[in-house]
């Protein structure tokens, strides 16, 4: 960058112009940066959850691709949407049953000290 001083219409004329062109060369290296994330970020988001992925993405999107048609599939859908909830009843029941064995074993601790 050239600091021009501008001294008459004439200098100021063409600092303008520069500083229009320059304007132009900014806009433009912008636009290419744009570009490049617009291809790349897919890539760039994958490799920042897993490093090193990107060398692998091709690996990743046919995996990626067998799993969406896996889960559009009617039967292995209805299989992982059973299997979660026979999980989480499972869980929930787990948590209820410890639940209701700490709140009767608080009962049975208060009335142990009061009937000695």
């Amino acid at each position: 960058m050239r600091k021009v001083k501008v001294t008459n219409f004439e200098t100021l004329e063409l600092e303008i112009a520069r500083l229009k062109n320059r304007t132009r060369e900014l806009e433009n290296e912008l636009g290419d940066r744009v570009d490049f994330f617009k291809d790349n970020y897919k890539k760039m988001a994958l490799n920042a959850v897993i490093p090193g992925s990107a060398k692998h993405s091709s690996v990743l999107n046919i995996a990626g691709r067998v799993a969406k048609m896996a889960w559009e599939s009617g039967k292995l859908k209805s299989f992982g949407t059973t299997a979660l909830m026979t999980a989480l009843e499972f869980v929930g029941v787990q948590l209820g049953i410890n639940l209701f064995n700490k709140f009767t074993g608080r009962k049975k601790k208060k009335k142990e000290p009061q009937a000695s």
